[in-house]
């Protein structure tokens, strides 16, 4: 039995099917979440999945066995995100929040003791989210949405650590003045 991330890499490149669907199950939770928060569509989230895993397995025998497969997997799932939701223009539609919350109970691992806590919290960040710029979304769903380090983003986006770091670190900081202007709490106290 093949328990190495990279012997499951070598396997699926070279056509094992029962590999592959380890990698799907190691990683398809993460790119479920990571589409989800890019997309904010339950339905084109799994769409972009499987799409991305897809090209995943097509692309296997391109894969550079020194590389993650984590960050190579987002970064053809956020492009691949890109894509479809251009072509499908979705994203300009709303979404309800018990809809996010109930996909996103299927797919996180996380857990709240407080449900109706979980719900506002939820929604208050929804809200921020919705309010940051295109590249401050993408870097946040792909650090928190993925888990995803910054250099990890980098190599996923195309861009310099540095711009990476920058932008993430402006996108906390709108977040949390958005937050707190939610909660009613003064930025400049």
């Amino acid at each position: 039995m093949i328990t190495c991330e990279a012997d499951l890499i070598k396997a699926a490149a070279h056509g094992d099917p029962e590999a592959f669907r380890r990698l799907w199950e190691a990683h398809h939770a993460v790119a479920m979440a990571a589409a989800l928060r890019l997309c904010h569509h339950p339905s084109l989230a799994e769409e972009i999945t499987q799409g991305a895993f897809l090209l995943a397995w097509r692309g296997l025998p391109r894969f550079q066995k020194d590389s993650s497969f984590r960050p190579w997997l987002m970064r053809i799932l956020y492009r691949h995100a890109l894509d479809v939701m251009e072509k499908q223009r979705t994203y300009l539609q709303s979404i309800s929040l018990d809809e996010v919350i109930d996909f996103e109970s299927r797919y996180s691992s996380r857990s709240h003791p407080d449900p109706q806590e979980q719900v506002a919290q939820r929604e208050e960040i929804r809200q921020a989210l919705v309010q940051l710029n295109a590249e401050q979304r993408r870097v946040i769903a792909l650090r928190y949405g993925a888990d995803l380090t910054e250099a990890d983003i980098a190599q996923v986006l195309g861009w310099p650590v540095g711009t990476v770091k920058s932008r993430l670190y402006r996108a906390r900081d709108r977040l949390r003045v958005l937050l707190m202007d939610e909660k009613g709490v003064s930025s400049n106290e």
